[in-house]
């Protein structure tokens, strides 16, 4: 498929997602942050809400996207994680990060260290930019590493989520980001 025509199909699924979501869930996460920031909870138990919101929210968007199970393109891109992140990473897996981080480098292309067999082993803590990364193109064809960064696609953004994550980093302390590679290699 021409990029113009994957541009295009990316854009009318974000038009129909948009026109398609669940009334509920357009509301909910219209609501999210500002309920989110209100809430008296730690930061970790709030990433935890937010995970939970977002499960809800993407298994709709999933409808729209040809990313399936057993696809792990997007498990060799750039994987930010938080403190917080890396907290609530730790916790599930009973794995520590490691005492020295690795050097920052350009990661993309590195399979994520938590790619095993061909799927996430970290799936139900898997950080917030992988819980959030679609493609709403007509294919995964654009997804692969060695081409992924070539061409850009209209990216499905919801405000509401972004302004949580971003309070959930803020009031937690964990403002820099690292690779996941960086801190579990």
């Amino acid at each position: 498929m021409r990029i113009d025509e994957e541009r295009a199909a990316a854009e009318k699924n974000i038009e129909r997602l948009t026109a398609n979501i669940p009334t509920r869930l357009s509301e909910k996460e219209d609501k999210f942050s500002t309920q989110l920031i209100r809430a008296k909870k730690s930061p970790r138990k709030k990433l935890e809400s937010l995970y939970s919101f977002m499960d809800e929210l993407y298994e709709f968007v999933s409808k729209y996207t040809p990313c399936k199970k057993g696809c792990t393109n997007c498990c060799h891109y750039a994987v930010t994680v938080s403190d917080v992140e890396i907290e609530h990473i730790e916790r599930f897996t009973k794995k520590k990060r490691n005492r020295q981080p690795l050097p920052k480098k350009d990661f993309h292309g590195s399979p994520c260290p938590f790619l095993k067999q061909g799927a996430c082993s970290i799936y139900n803590a898997r950080p917030f930019v992988c819980r959030r990364h679609v493609t709403l193109t007509e294919t995964n064809a654009w997804c692969d590493p060695s081409i992924s960064n070539d061409e850009t696609f209209p990216l499905l953004k919801f405000t509401s989520i972004e302004e949580a994550f971003e309070h959930i980093r803020i009031e937690s302390n964990s403002i820099e980001l690292s690779d996941i590679r960086q801190i579990f290699s």
